[in-house]
């Protein structure tokens, strides 16, 4: 909903303002007398207990001193559950989806392989591997591939590719509005300082090097699955494909 002054007024605005009318009221106190003592207006203080005006971080923490409580008492009862909404449908969890849809782009088959052992012990891990620039637009923008493989969470980019390399592809996925959501790591065996810093200045989401120590690029590819599965919250889901 919206407050007289025109800005949106979300859950943890309703919170908020409950639990500082809640605690005032088992303090006995008066608004006037709650007023005096954060140094605004009677009135304000009102606002802020019906939730029509924000209330700031410094401001709720003089209310924590006038009441006694830590600041993260006002936050009681709040449910982050609620993520983000979207033409009017509350998208809840999106984090704890079992599965994460990865688009491995590698034209060595020895390294998709690799690639694929890495990450086998990992639950809710869909791979689908594609193997050049083509391929990977054409599947991407119009599932001429696989039309079963849903819209990619992640994908994996080889940065040597042949024909078109992958920091091409990477820039061609950043152009384009209907692609520029989906987070692209690159893969590569040697490390270029000239090609990473293209990679971070072109939307990379992060650059892992397949070493040679097999356990070290499992660990790496796993701790970088892991991130994106669960430590973030991406869009997936959002586009219904």
């Amino acid at each position: 909903m919206q407050s007289e002054q025109g800005f949106t007024i979300d859950d943890i605005d309703v919170c908020i303002s409950k639990n500082l009318r809640e605690k005032r009221k088992k303090r006995d106190l008066t608004l006037v007398e709650v007023a005096k003592r954060v140094g605004v207006s009677h009135q304000q203080v009102q606002k802020y207990e019906h939730g029509t005006s924000k209330i700031s971080a410094s401001m709720l923490y003089k209310f924590s001193l006038v009441y006694g409580v830590d600041i993260c008492h006002f936050f009681d009862g709040f449910e982050q559950s609620v993520i983000e909404k979207q033409n009017g449908e509350f998208l809840t969890d999106i984090n704890k989806n079992s599965t994460i849809n990865i688009l491995l782009v590698e034209d060595n088959p020895g390294d998709e392989v690799i690639t694929r052992r890495a990450l086998s012990d990992m639950h809710g891990v869909n791979i689908f591997c594609v193997h050049d620039v083509v391929q990977a637009l054409d599947f991407l923008r119009y599932k001429t591939i696989s039309a079963d493989f849903r819209r990619p969470d992640l994908i994996l980019l080889d940065v040597g590719l042949p024909v078109k390399s992958g920091l091409v592809l990477l820039k061609d996925i950043k152009r384009d509005r209907g692609l520029m959501d989906i987070q692209v790591v690159m893969l590569t065996s040697n490390i270029s300082i000239s090609v990473l810093n293209e990679s971070y200045k072109n939307g990379a989401a992060g650059y892992i090097c397949k070493s040679f120590d097999f356990n070290v690029f499992k660990a790496n590819l796993c701790d970088c699955v892991q991130y994106w599965r669960h430590a973030v919250v991406i869009p997936r889901g959002l586009h219904g494909v």
